[in-house]
C-alpha cells in the first residue's frame, strides 16, 4: 500500500522553512503554556463513498474512506485549531494520503483579529465558479466526486482584521505561493483535454522556486452600513490559480523525434474586485461579484488552428509544422488584462431556494492569436429544497457554457437517518459536443465518459 503525506512532511524550499518556523514560534508557547488554556474541543467526521460510471463500462471512479478530525484549544487570549484528513483509497490501488488541511492560531483584541497559519480564507459569493474567491488553494484531484468542503486546502498566511464598528478591514500576506493540487495527466479528471500525436507532448509542473518577490498580498474592505447592502472592496497582488501552459519546442533531440512540452505558469499580478448581496425584499437578493487583474497569462499560436489539426494524423505535417514555432522566451504566453464578472439573483418560492448566476469574462486589448476567446460567458442554475420536517435535502446545481454548448448537472439527496449519520445519493452529468483539442477554455464535454453515480455515508462525532 502506497502512503503519502501531503503538506505535512516534505522537503522545504528555505524560505518555506522560515514561514513555518515562525507559526510554530508563535503557537507553540500558546499550546503549552498551562495558565492560559481554557477548553479542548475534539470533533470528527467519517465518510464512506462510492462513484460509479454511467457509460462505458461501468468502472468505480471513487472508492475511499475519510476521517476527518478537527481539535481546538480555547485560551485567554484567543483559540487554537488544526484540521487533518486521512483519506483511504481502494478503487484502483491502496493509497492512503494524511493532508493538513488548517493549522492555525487566533488572537483576539479589542478591535483587531490576528490569525497566523496554515486557513482556509473564502472571499467569494458565486454557487459554480470562483471569481474573487481565489486565496485559498483546492483539491481538484478527483474533481467532482468530492463534497465542496472537503475541496479547500488551507493557506499559509497572516491574516489580520480590523474592525470599526459594523465594518472591517481585512489584511492577508502569504509569504508564498500555494497552487491548486490538479489531477495527474494520465488521470480522467485532468483539466487538459490530451492529444494523440505523432509528435510526444509532455506535461511538466511549474518549475518556480519561492523568493521573497513572490510574496502575496490582499486587502477587503467590508461595509455594512446599510441593512440592505453587504459590500466587500478587494485588491490584491496575486497568482490566480488558473495555470497556463508554457510551449517549449525541442527541435534538436538527435535521434529523438522533436518533442513538445507544456510547462504549467503562473504569474502575480495586481488585481481589483468586489462583491455585493443587495436585499430587495424578504424573498429576493440580487448577487454582484467582479475581478480584475492586470495581468493575465493566456496561451497564443503563430499557425491557425486548422493546421494544428490537420498535424495531428501526419508525422510529416507535424514535424513541418512545429518548425514554424520560434524559440522563445516567452513560451507563446501573452500578458493581457481580463475581467472575471457575476451577476446572480436568488429568491425562496413555495418553500424552494432558487438562483441564477450569469458570468461573463473578457479579456481586453485581445489579440486574435490568442486560444481563448476575448468573451466566455456561462450560466449557473441552483434549486434546493427541505422535505419531511427538513430530513431530507434535495439539491440540483448546473452549469452551461455557451459557446462550446457544455454542461454539468448534478442532482442529490441527502436524509438524516438520526443525528450525526446522513446517507446521500446521487448523480453527477457532463455533457457536450466533441470540441477541437485547441479549444482555449475548459469544457465539460470532455469528461463526457465519467459521468456517473455516487453513494455516500457520513458519521459526524
Amino acid at each position: 500500500m502506497e502512503i503519502k503525506i501531503l503538506n505535512l512532511h516534505y522537503r522545504l524550499p528555505k524560505i518555506r522553512s522560515i514561514a513555518l518556523l515562525l507559526i510554530a514560534a508563535v503557537t507553540l508557547p500558546l499550546l503549552f503554556t498551562d495558565n492560559l488554556k481554557a477548553q479542548n474541543t475534539f470533533t470528527g467526521t467519517y465518510k464512506n463513498y462510492h462513484a460509479v460510471q454511467t457509460t462505458g463500462d461501468n468502472e468505480f471512479l471513487s472508492a475511499r474512506n475519510r476521517i476527518q478530525f478537527q481539535l481546538s484549544n480555547s485560551f485567554s487570549l484567543g483559540n487554537f485549531f488544526t484540521e487533518v484528513d486521512l483519506v483511504h483509497r481502494y478503487h484502483s490501488a491502496q493509497e492512503t494520503d494524511l493532508l493538513l488541511r488548517e493549522v492555525y492560531v487566533d488572537l483576539y483584541y479589542s478591535r483587531v483579529d490576528l490569525r497566523i497559519g496554515k486557513q482556509k480564507i473564502l472571499w467569494g459569493r458565486s454557487n459554480g465558479g470562483f471569481v474573487t474567491d481565489i486565496l485559498t488553494p483546492v483539491d481538484l484531484r478527483e474533481f467532482l466526486t468530492q463534497d465542496p468542503e472537503d475541496l479547500r486546502i488551507g493557506l499559509t498566511s497572516v491574516n489580520a482584521t480590523f474592525y470599526r464598528g459594523v465594518n472591517s478591514f481585512q489584511v492577508v500576506a502569504a509569504p508564498l505561493f500555494q497552487k491548486d493540487l490538479l489531477p495527474d495527466t494520465s488521470s480522467r479528471w485532468f483539466p487538459v483535454q490530451t492529444i494523440e500525436s505523432p509528435i510526444s507532448v509532455q506535461f511538466r509542473g511549474t518549475n518556480d522556486t519561492p523568493t521573497i518577490q513572490n510574496i502575496q498580498l490582499a486587502l477587503k474592505y467590508s461595509n455594512r452600513d446599510l441593512s440592505w447592502l453587504d459590500l466587500d472592496i478587494k485588491a490584491m497582488r496575486w497568482k490566480h490559480p488558473m495555470p497556463a501552459y508554457a510551449i517549449n519546442i525541442n527541435l534538436f533531440d538527435f535521434p529523438n523525434l522533436p518533442s513538445v512540452t507544456l510547462w504549467e505558469t503562473y504569474h502575480n499580478s495586481l488585481m481589483g474586485g468586489f462583491s455585493a448581496n443587495i436585499e430587495a425584499g424578504s424573498n429576493w437578493t440580487f448577487t454582484l461579484e467582479s475581478l480584475y487583474v492586470h495581468e493575465r497569462l493566456f496561451p497564443f499560436l503563430p499557425v491557425p488552428v486548422s493546421l494544428l489539426e490537420d498535424a495531428l494524423t501526419s508525422l510529416p505535417a507535424a514535424i513541418q509544422l512545429i518548425q514554424q514555432f520560434d524559440l522563445r522566451d516567452d513560451g507563446y504566453l501573452m500578458k493581457k488584462p481580463w475581467l472575471n464578472s457575476m451577476a446572480g439573483v436568488q429568491t425562496e418560492q413555495f418553500g424552494t431556494t432558487l438562483s441564477a448566476q450569469f458570468y461573463l469574462e473578457t479579456i481586453f486589448n485581445y489579440d486574435d492569436a490568442i486560444l481563448s476567446q476575448q468573451y466566455f460567458p456561462y450560466i449557473t442554475l441552483l434549486a434546493a429544497r427541505p422535505f419531511l420536517r427538513d430530513r431530507l435535502q434535495v439539491l440540483a446545481l448546473s452549469r452551461y457554457n455557451f459557446y462550446a454548448e457544455d454542461y454539468w448537472l448534478q442532482v442529490q439527496g441527502i436524509y438524516e437517518l438520526s443525528d450525526g449519520l446522513e446517507v446521500s445519493l446521487g448523480t453527477n452529468l457532463f455533457a457536450g459536443d466533441d470540441f477541437t483539442p485547441f479549444y482555449g477554455h475548459f469544457t465539460f464535454s470532455q469528461f463526457r465518459e465519467n459521468s456517473f453515480i455516487f453513494a455516500q455515508v457520513a458519521l459526524y462525532f
